[in-house]
């Protein structure tokens, strides 16, 4: 289950990796660029999503996952062999759909086999993401190195998870339905059961509270990583092989993070830990902010994606831990996070026309002072051990 969490940051990181193939290919420019790679195929995955990921919390979540697998390896073959920018984002938003389909249900499945384990368990879905971004860009070298482009590293990534696919769908077990719903349970009860589920958790404060604070933590991922990478090139005068260690840095730091977090659950409670590594995560990027040279540049990243590490799977598991038994409506509710994923990069790129990248860079500041925040206004009533 934990490799669909690699699979995930292994082919989204392919579009930003190769994305000097892709605009040549296609014929874009920046602008058309992130409209067509990103904004519009984030808006339709996400509703797609939101809807897809019901289905974990009814239906046989292995099946689910194997057929997240298959569909993602359809949609990126329809990417690496589009003809137009129509097609490319079309094939991206059905991906992004596909993939979040199989990462719902293998973290539905991680939190129904043991809910009280909800910290741990997602810490190693962020190490094993972590993996993957790293692999992203080895793949995409590779490639280019024998001669081809982002439409060959797509179609390797098709074959590949077109193998998982298949072979998730013979395993055993892959007929069973969710513990958390009887299979035979009839429709007619199912639907008012969900819009049970829907009533109660649009009410819960602390639930939303939580899937805020996951939705901030997609502000230093990519996008940290794109204004570190300008910034490093155009503020320090470094070369595009160097500004492309940026990238390298700070999922070095993820991973290690990831991996710490692990062993420091078995002894710090999860919302200290969390206090701890926003209060990290603000020196390091003030240190990014500050670095004079790229070399202290990298290094400030590394320290950066080491602190940021655990806030993503800690708070995804507060707000699992909010709404037990229904992991897939809490991963339909979590697309909130897709305004920040589309209006944050706007807004940062205006503020770095208007006061430069340093000053972009430092608006980030807001996801470590949004972790701080949430934990603030949720300190009362702490769940389970690690609360």
């Amino acid at each position: 289950m934990l490799l669909v969490a690699f699979n995930d940051e292994l082919w989204s990181g392919v579009a930003v990796v190769a994305a000097p193939s892709l605009e040549r290919e296609q014929g874009l420019d920046h602008r058309s660029y992130a409209l067509f790679v990103f904004a519009l195929p984030l808006v339709l995955s996400a509703a797609l999503d939101a809807a897809l990921s019901l289905l974990c919390d009814w239906l046989p979540r292995q099946r689910l996952r194997a057929a997240g697998l298959l569909a993602l390896s359809g949609s990126l073959g329809l990417v690496a062999i589009a003809p137009s920018t129509g097609w490319l984002s079309l094939g991206l938003a059905l991906a992004g759909a596909a993939s979040g389909l199989s990462c719902s249900a293998a973290q539905a499945d991680l939190m129904a086999r043991d809910p009280a384990a909800g910290d741990v368990a997602l810490a190693r879905w962020v190490l094993f993401g972590s993996l993957g971004d790293l692999a992203s860009p080895l793949l995409v070298g590779a490639v280019l190195a024998l001669g081809g482009s982002y439409r060959g590293a797509l179609g390797v990534l098709a074959v590949f998870f077109a193998w998982q696919g298949c072979a998730a769908l013979r395993a055993p077990g892959s007929l069973a339905a969710p513990a958390s719903e009887p299979a035979s349970e009839p429709e007619s009860e199912s639907e008012p059961s969900l819009r049970a589920a829907l009533r109660a958790a649009i009410g819960q404060r602390r639930l939303w509270l939580w899937l805020i604070g996951t939705g901030l933590c997609t502000l230093l991922d990519e996008i940290v990583l794109a204004l570190a990478a300008l910034h490093m090139r155009l503020d320090l005068g470094a070369s595009d092989a160097l500004a492309a260690s940026c990238g390298v840095a700070l999922s070095l730091g993820a991973t290690l993070g990831a991996a710490l977090t692990e062993r420091l659950l078995a002894r710090v409670p999860a919302r200290r830990l969390l206090h701890q590594s926003a209060l990290t995560c603000v020196l390091a990027l003030a240190l990014v902010v500050a670095a004079p040279s790229p070399g202290w540049l990298t290094a400030a990243l590394f320290l950066l994606g080491a602190s940021a590490a655990p806030h993503y799977a800690l708070l995804e598991a507060r707000a699992y831990a909010e709404l037990p038994g229904r992991p897939g409506l809490v991963r339909a509710l979590s697309q909130i996070a897709v305004l920040i994923e589309v209006l944050a990069p706007a807004a940062l790129g205006a503020i770095a026309r208007a006061f430069g990248l340093a000053a972009a860079l430092g608006c980030l500041v807001l996801q470590p002072l949004g972790v701080l925040a949430v934990l603030w206004a949720t300190r009362r009533a702490p769940i389970g051990r690690h609360g």
